[in-house]
């Protein structure tokens, strides 16, 4: 990942390392209704709909969806 401002991926680091810009992501996971749900089944969602990621882009992801939603996630 490239440097950027408080170690969060840009665009382009997301896309480069997962295969999809962040806003694809948002939006598949606003249609899965990832706005009610906890950590583990962000990781349960990539694990079945997105094995190709590994689980720190996973989680990357997560975080910034979280983020930009204005999301608690609890772990």
């Amino acid at each position: 990942m490239s440097e950027a401002t408080n170690n969060t991926p840009s665009d382009r680091d997301v896309l480069e390392g997962t295969g999809r810009h962040p806003d694809e992501w948002f939006a598949f996971l606003d249609m899965a209704g990832a706005f009610k749900w906890q950590h583990a089944e962000f990781l349960s969602w990539f694990e079945a709909n997105a094995a190709h990621v590994s689980a720190e882009w996973a989680e990357s992801v997560t975080a910034r969806y979280a983020a930009v939603r204005g999301l608690s996630i609890s772990k």
